[in-house]
């Protein structure tokens, strides 16, 4: 799969999330794949450079990036990940994924990279480029709730992603995480709001009403931030 849209991120106190979401489900409908609510748990396994290029890049405010993970969605026992590749461009985003069984992405994981040759998918082909010769490596996990409205016209989908936490001691992504640690400390939860082409003026209005600020908002850099292992890193 590949596809580009835009992204917006913003930063909001859990009353925000409470009447923003009440707003938006009362003029757009939640994600059929979440609960009654439109919630699931997502989990991702990022990859980097052992000079953390990827890291760098987005702290230097490099334009154009590009980061690699493993996302699985709800439980540990899920049979399908997804490898991705996600590429920023500004506010546009490019993604491209390709869908892998468990024991593959457990061997992959391992350092077996040359299992991605095995898939018969460009994507993974340049995944596998990307890990032999950058020598990515898993670096931290990610995890959070996530609760989703979407509307089909430009494919507009609006996140509210909650209760952020990070490990970095425990990146085995196949089975319980423990020991995951808060990312954010304020008490803030992270809106994305994301389409093809336009917002519709009903739902801009909505999100208008919020007052909202758009900030710079990488997970994988917040989730990252407390796991220093460089005196300089904090300069």
């Amino acid at each position: 799969m590949f596809f580009k849209r835009h992204e917006l991120k913003y930063y909001l106190n859990d009353v925000q999330v409470d009447g923003l979401s009440r707003s938006l489900g009362a003029v757009i409908g939640g994600d059929e794949h979440g609960d009654e609510q439109g919630c699931y748990l997502v989990r991702s396994l990022y990859f980097d450079s052992v000079d953390d290029e990827c890291l760098y890049e987005k702290q230097s405010g490099v334009l154009r990036r590009q980061k690699v993970r493993l996302r699985t969605y709800g439980t540990t026992n899920d049979s399908v990940y997804k490898f991705e590749i996600k590429h920023k461009h500004g506010q546009l985003v490019y993604k491209e994924s390709c869908e892998v069984d468990r024991e593959l992405a457990r061997r992959v994981v391992a350092g077996e990279h040359r299992e991605l040759l095995h898939i018969g998918s460009p994507v993974a082909d340049r995944i596998y480029g990307i890990f032999s010769t950058r020598m990515y490596r898993p670096k931290v996990i990610v995890e959070y709730l996530r609760q989703a409205f979407v509307f089909p016209v430009s494919n507009i989908r609006i996140t509210f992603d909650q209760n952020l936490k990070s490990s970095v001691n425990n990146l085995d992504i196949f089975s319980g995480v423990h020991g995951l640690m808060p990312v954010i400390l304020e008490q803030k939860q992270i809106l994305e709001v994301k389409f093809d082409e336009f917002l519709p003026g009903f739902i801009s209005k909505v999100l208008s009403a919020a007052n909202l600020e758009r900030s710079a908002i990488s997970k994988y850099t917040l989730a990252r931030r407390f796991y220093k292992h460089r005196k300089w890193e904090d300069n």
